[in-house]
């Protein structure tokens, strides 16, 4: 019976175990004349947090991960509302189910390219504005900022909000819904005591995704960001491409991946504190 084990342990093991155990290992020396020399010291760890640009670009890629999740629900949930119960034919909400999917089917570089191209100086976004006399030239703020880097992640990454919300919403029985009427509830009193706490749950899984991602992107500040939105995924590949310190890379990537860890854990209490039981 335990030989069934083996395969997903031994997977664990390769891909998990020994990848983290290397990183913890790699963090723990340091560089001489751009070599690796092993050790056993937490000066790494120690710079993360003291020496600058770590964790004020630390700070700053939450901020936007953050900015994104919360966007990424506003944008998200209407829609998946509108599938889970404005949506009587079943080819229809197919349809729009599909259309979420569908922006997957693209290139991570072509769409963050698009946002590039619309939001440009010489972009649509400006044109319209200077076609519409809005203004007499073109607006360079809508580009490399904080601004458009957020914008992007929010578009890339909505549809994961979109369907972890809808798995949730459609887990509402119309019958709670229907007897909710009978006893005399009104819409926004369905809204919400029923179907708003209800979809909690989705909306934190949904965000958990969105700012999992955004906070490790590195595409959009490269594209769209400019040299003020860098993140900690760029300095990271920084240390390893061009600085050559591997072990500082390793240190960040560690207390990464602990923070990560911790949202989970502290989301994961959440959404059991707010479940409500069907």
């Amino acid at each position: 019976m335990l030989l069934w084990l083996l395969p997903p342990v031994a997977w664990f093991s390769v891909f998990i175990l020994v990848p983290y155990a290397m990183l913890f290992w790699y963090s723990l020396g340091h560089t001489e004349d751009m070599r690796f020399v092993p050790g056993l010291s937490l000066a790494n760890f120690a710079r993360v947090f003291t020496d600058e640009p770590y964790l004020g670009v630390i700070l700053k890629s939450a901020r936007i991960g953050l900015m994104t999740a919360i966007l990424s629900a506003i944008v998200a949930w209407p829609l998946a509302f509108v599938i889970a119960f404005h949506t009587r034919s079943a080819s229809v909400k197919f349809a729009l189910y599909l259309l979420v999917i569908v922006p997957w089917w693209a290139s991570y570089l072509v769409k963050a390219y698009a946002w590039k191209t619309i939001l440009g100086t010489n972009g649509i976004l400006n044109a319209t504005l200077q076609g519409l006399g809005f203004t007499d030239e073109p607006v360079r703020l809508f580009l490399y900022n904080e601004f458009s880097v957020v914008l992007t992640l929010t578009y890339i990454f909505t549809p994961f909000a979109v369907l972890s919300i809808y798995a949730q919403l459609e887990r509402i029985p119309t019958s709670l819904v229907e007897a909710a009427k009978n006893l005399g509830a009104g819409g926004w009193e369905i809204f919400w005591r029923i179907v708003l706490p209800i979809s909690v749950p989705g909306i934190i899984a949904g965000g958990i995704i969105t700012f999992s991602l955004a906070f490790g992107d590195f595409v959009a500040p490269v594209l769209v960001g400019g040299s003020d939105s860098v993140m900690i995924s760029n300095i990271v590949i920084n240390l390893l491409g061009v600085a050559f310190d591997w072990p500082m890379a390793a240190a960040i990537g560690l207390v990464i991946i602990t923070l990560g860890l911790g949202l989970i854990s502290l989301t994961g209490w959440l959404e059991e504190k707010t479940k409500v039981r069907l």
